[in-house]
């Protein structure tokens, strides 16, 4: 099994947002919004061994995880959902509820290890020390869906590409953009070589992001983008639409 990651980096970038900064080996960006009563709600799980860094944060912060009430997914891939699995295991009852598109719901349910982690990244979900079950307590969101956490209310955007099961949330009042692996500070944007990607569906998404007015940007990986973040997106749909690619 890999090694289980030190206290995650962390940074308040909106009012009862803070950022999680991604560990190494295939993990990503977590992102926790409180609400009023304390109560939390996460984006993205990472893949599992920086599950003890994101909990030292917490506790650090003083908060409880156990208030923890809803996890927003951004899409299937492993670095965002293993984690999912000995999160859910502190819960014996009351467990969060998890968000995510269609494609994403099926995955978690149906509990394959081997669609979790697909057998081309050559690794197993043992060498993360991760149990793959079927899960439960999944609401499905697509295009225009609405999510709402204490001061956040999130529009949904169905950003097929990088994965079948990617989507957005969009916040337009706070012109806040979590976009999983879709695009990425600095002009970059997410891989489509891996199965179940299209290049064509990726630079689709893209463009209809580039038209929403976003001035934080919280991607998967990379530092969030605090201001300014459409001239990167901006500059992503111009990098994929080049002609080197």
């Amino acid at each position: 099994m890999f090694g289980k990651q030190r206290k995650k980096y962390y940074k308040e970038i909106l009012p009862n947002l803070f950022y999680f900064s991604e560990g190494q080996m295939l993990d990503c960006n977590m992102y926790i919004i409180k609400d009023i009563d304390e109560n939390l709600c996460l984006i993205d799980a990472g893949n599992g061994l920086s599950l003890s860094g994101l909990e030292a944060a917490i506790e650090e912060l003083g908060w409880d995880l156990m208030k923890l009430k809803k996890i927003l997914i951004t899409h299937d891939h492993l670095d965002h959902i293993m984690g999912l699995y000995p999160l859910l295991e502190k819960f014996p009852a009351n467990k969060p509820q998890i968000i995510c598109h269609a494609f994403t719901a099926d995955l978690l349910e149906e509990g394959d290890e081997k669609k979790v982690v697909p057998s081309g990244f050559g690794i197993t979900a043992d060498r993360f020390g991760i149990n793959v079950i079927p899960l439960s307590n999944i609401d499905r969101k697509d295009e225009g869906d609405n999510v709402s956490f204490g001061d956040y209310s999130f529009i949904v955007y169905y950003t097929p590409g990088h994965s079948k099961g990617s989507i957005c949330y969009y916040e337009p009042q706070k012109k806040l953009l979590f976009s999983g692996d879709v695009v990425f500070p600095q002009g970059s944007f997410g891989r489509y070589d891996f199965p179940g990607c299209s290049l064509a569906d990726l630079k689709n998404s893209i463009k209809r992001i580039d038209g929403l007015d976003i001035e934080t940007l919280c991607a998967g990986h990379m530092a969030p983008v605090e201001i300014g973040a459409n001239r990167q997106i901006s500059m992503s749909n111009r990098n994929i639409n080049s002609s080197m690619w």
